[in-house]
């Protein structure tokens, strides 16, 4: 049987306790009868486009992306209608998209399943041309990015924390959005784009996403007073968020999104600003990725 290759490629500066121990944990855990590997380490943010896009000239077989959901972007936008595959370890803090599809928290594990994967093939996304593969979306989840991304701590205390702190002044905006031939217009604490289903940290944002269905979600969460905003925001962990009353939730195959003043979006985690308007579009069935196999 011929081997399959695999690189790894690990951003050194994710959550993961050593290095070293990483790479001994590959040597000890993946299944060497099956697979061939390389390790590789980025060695800036975008390092991880262009290691990836080396491993499909090289026809690599699987390219897994060692870090948290801006790793898995990174790598993940250069595989976008390639035949390579996708893997993650997940490493980062949130990991939002691992977790969606099940990959979990145990790096041992994760590496010991490699071997019964099951490739699926699911959508992608992009916004003003930008990829992302999990979430992106406007308002408070957009400014908790940019303050996160402005801060040196990651991890699950931080964000609560930066959570709490915000949510006590933060003011919604006003956003016009277009969906096919409706548009909705209102004061807004969060607009969620969604192909998957969580921020990371089991925060169910969209409940219904589903990676294969050539759809977007788009999740309104409405104004309100605060202590209702919070309410709502709790049923994000059992997976209800969708019951909330200031919660409505649209599909598409793309949306616009119009900001009246310059403001913060995210995806993936990742923070950036934008002018005036955000167009999110879905590329249906363009990307291979590894699922661990169904129980």
């Amino acid at each position: 049987m011929n081997k399959k290759t695999i690189q790894f490629i690990v951003n050194p500066f994710s959550g993961w306790s050593s290095k070293e121990g990483l790479r001994d944990d590959i040597n000890r855990e993946l299944d060497h009868d099956l697979f061939d590997y390389v390790y590789t380490e980025t060695e800036s943010k975008g390092h991880a486009i262009q290691l990836a896009k080396e491993a499909v000239d090289r026809n690599t077989d699987i390219v897994v992306a060692c870090g948290g959901d801006g790793t898995v972007n990174e790598v993940a936008q250069s595989l976008v209608d390639t035949q390579s595959i996708l893997g993650i370890l997940p490493g980062g803090s949130g990991n939002g998209f691992a977790m969606h599809i099940g990959w979990g928290r145990n790096i041992k594990k994760a590496l010991r399943k490699l071997g019964q994967a099951e490739t699926k093939v699911i959508d992608s996304c992009t916004v003003n041309n930008k990829f992302f593969l999990n979430l992106a979306g406007v308002g408070f989840d957009a400014l908790i990015a940019y303050k996160a991304d402005s801060g040196t701590k990651r991890g699950l205390q931080m964000y609560l924390g930066m959570i709490s702190k915000e949510m006590l002044k933060f003011k919604a905006e006003k956003f016009h959005v277009k969906i096919d031939d409706e548009t909705i217009e209102g004061n807004f604490t969060t607009i969620a784009v969604a192909n998957a289903a969580m921020y990371g940290y089991n925060f169910t944002i969209a409940p219904s996403a589903d990676l294969t269905d050539g759809f977007l979600d788009i999740v309104f969460v409405h104004e309100a007073p605060l202590l209702r905003t919070i309410s709502s925001s709790w049923r994000m962990l059992n997976n209800s968020l969708d019951k909330s009353a200031l919660v409505s939730i649209k599909r598409s195959k793309e949306v616009t999104i119009t900001a009246e003043n310059p403001y913060y979006f995210h995806l993936d985690g990742e923070s950036f600003t934008f002018e005036k308007d955000l167009h999110f579009k879905i590329n249906p069935k363009s990307i291979k990725v590894l699922f661990p196999q169904s129980n």
